[in-house]
């Protein structure tokens, strides 16, 4: 079970046909970014760009942007990702070290110049440069040694110098502490992984105490090989396709930025800088980049959340029957409920919302509505929703940093009731085609429809 590295994933996406292959010749700043938004909003595939302009290294990209693709990473049917992604994250599986690794098999640890051997994309016209966006930035803590990993945006400032916008826990948190005691943080920075270690890598932990490598192990029913970085006294997976190793310096911060987000917009921060002092990585190295603000995004953070809070939510709101999280109507979530009682819906948009910063609005629907359909949702919003009365709008409320419309990440939320009033069902219910009508159609479409005459044919 499970891939061992990045190239054996992609070879199976091929095998599966859901890869496209682009040999023409490609800048990494703008063009192949231009591709793979392309790409996203067509043929919704993944690619491989083996003509890398500059370059002897290809790039992969939109690895995880759609359902099917998120099942041939865990290895199962589409409609069992979420449950086997909740089930396998909380079945951890310890690392193993192992003497040497793939990724040790090239080394630079003098003179290095990150752009002269990372394809790094610059993804939109006004980014600050080339950034690192698939990243998994690996620390320990410097007072209990755990190790730590997450993925976080880097900047490639100039051939060994990097900015980092380390919002997120554990490694923000391992660095505040290092800085405190005037320590620079040693990092590794790890490029082009296996599935089950990136998806690891993205995976809520509320209680900030499983070990990501762990449930890496869980994810792919295997343990993760680690070997020791030479230099940091750090452990990174041995089948990564680079790993830079440097340090998180104390008491600087530079201007990171303007990166075109997740979001969609430019951001800019002052952020922590690093000197990267030696590279690795495999002969034959394969880049892969994660571009920003692409339905790729969208799909990974409705996996998480629905996986972990919306779990939680599930467990603290009896009526909630479905759940899920879209980046469309601004990181709104959308939640299913059996309604008992009026103004119950308005209870639990003011609980969804108070409970996490990353939620800006909500909208409640009946069982009958399908979550996974905006259109369906739309009509809910349509036929069932009164501003004056279905409304609810709360001030003053914790944002998310990327929200360039929060200040100081403080922002006003929405949420709307829209399911039916209670005791007017009949009015309210939704048409439908009889059940074994269309099972019988779909039975004949499934088959092919046969040959008949056309419409030309008859006259028509």
């Amino acid at each position: 079970m499970g891939y061992q590295d990045l190239r054996e994933f992609v070879r199976v996406l091929r095998e599966n046909g859901e890869l496209v292959e682009i040999g023409e010749s490609l800048s990494p700043c703008y063009e192949i970014g231009a591709a793979l938004r392309y790409l996203d909003r067509r043929s919704g595939k993944a690619v491989l760009f083996t003509n890398v302009a500059g370059y002897n290294c290809p790039v992969v990209g939109n690895l995880l942007g759609n359902s099917k693709r998120l099942a041939l990473a865990l290895e199962v049917e589409p409609e069992h990702v979420l449950e086997e992604f909740k089930t396998r994250t909380q079945q951890l599986i310890k690392p193993v070290v192992v003497s040497k690794g793939p990724v040790q098999e090239v080394v630079y640890s003098a003179d290095n110049d990150l752009l002269k051997v990372i394809p790094a994309l610059t993804h939109h016209e006004k980014d600050a440069g080339p950034y690192l966006t698939s990243a998994l930035v690996v620390a320990v803590d410097p007072d209990s040694g755990e190790r730590g990993m997450g993925i976080h945006r880097i900047l490639i400032k100039d051939k060994n110098n990097i900015g980092l916008f380390l919002y997120n826990p554990p490694i923000g948190a391992y660095f505040r502490k290092a800085e405190q005691r005037g320590k620079p943080l040693d990092i590794a920075v790890v490029l082009g992984v296996d599935p089950a270690l990136f998806l690891a890598s993205i995976a809520s932990d509320q209680k900030g105490k499983l070990n990501k490598f762990e449930m890496a192990g869980g994810l792919k029913g295997a343990p993760v090989e680690l070997v020791p970085a030479a230099g940091n006294g750090l452990e990174i997976p041995a089948y990564a396709e680079f790993v830079l190793l440097g340090q998180v310096l104390p008491g600087i911060r530079e201007s990171e930025g303007p990166f075109g987000e997740s979001s969609g917009y430019y951001l800019t921060y002052d952020n922590p800088v690093a000197i990267i002092h030696t590279i690795m990585h495999r002969q034959d190295p394969l880049y892969h980049a994660l571009m920003p603000y692409n339905r790729e995004n969208s799909l990974l953070l409705n996996l998480v959340w629905q996986s972990s809070y919306g779990t939680t939510l599930k467990k603290e709101i009896p009526q909630l029957t479905d759940f899920r999280l879209t980046s469309v109507l601004g990181m709104c979530a959308l939640l299913q409920i059996r309604k008992t009682a009026e103004g119950q819906p308005k209870e639990i948009l003011e609980h969804v919302l108070k409970s996490n910063p990353l939620i800006k609005s909500a909208v409640v629907v009946d069982t009958d509505v399908d979550l996974s359909d905006l259109e369906e949702v739309s009509w809910a919003i349509s036929t069932r929703f009164q501003p004056h009365r279905d409304l609810l709008v709360l001030n003053d409320m914790t944002g998310y940093p990327l929200d360039p419309s929060a200040e100081n990440s403080v922002t006003s939320k929405w949420g709307i009731d829209a399911t039916k009033p209670l005791g007017k069902e009949d009015l309210f219910e939704k048409v439908e085609v009889p059940q074994p009508a269309m099972q019988k159609v779909a039975g004949i479409l499934q088959r092919g429809i046969p040959p008949g005459r056309s419409p030309e044919a008859r006259g028509e």
